[in-house]
């Protein structure tokens, strides 16, 4: 391999790295924002979590002893809790997919050029969920700017 191939390949590589940090950069403050909701129950009772997996906000319908037993209430938490952290893996593979995708091509190509790091472990990039910065929510949502940070849920009326 001449040198204007290799100098070619080395600048190629030396962009895909340098897409890869801002990239890595934007997903990670993409991350840190997600949260998903999910439901059980027949949707009475509805649960949302952030990207640490952490509980932010728990609303059970009035209604919801209409048609359920109050000792079913845990388990019915406990699933809409799970679902909603199934949907934020979700939501953080779909944010790493490109990343890494972009990782393995810089691998491939740091192979072609002579004494090149492996780029592919330097850059490979953060555990989709492990070190999402924890974010404060407002639990009541009423703007009234009274953060309501209780550890009860809110019954919805």
């Amino acid at each position: 391999m001449d040198n204007d191939a290799v100098g070619h390949d080395f600048a190629h590589v030396l962009s895909l790295v340098q897409d890869q940090m801002h990239e890595l950069s934007v997903m990670q403050q993409k991350r840190a924002a997600l949260s998903a909701t999910a439901t059980a129950a027949d949707g009475t009772v509805q649960v949302t979590v952030d990207a640490q997996r952490m509980v932010t906000r728990t609303v059970i319908d009035e209604s919801y002893l209409e048609d359920y037993e109050f000792t079913d209430l845990g388990d019915h938490i406990t699933t809409a809790a799970q679902e909603a952290v199934q949907e934020i893996e979700r939501q953080a593979a779909a944010l790493m997919a490109p990343l890494n995708e972009r990782r393995q091509e810089i691998s491939s190509l740091s192979n072609l050029v002579v004494d090149i790091p492996q780029f592919g472990d330097l850059i490979s990039g953060p555990n989709p969920l492990s070190s999402a910065a924890p974010q404060h929510r407002r639990v009541d949502g009423d703007n009234d700017g009274i953060d309501d940070f209780s550890s009860y849920p809110s019954v919805r009326r």
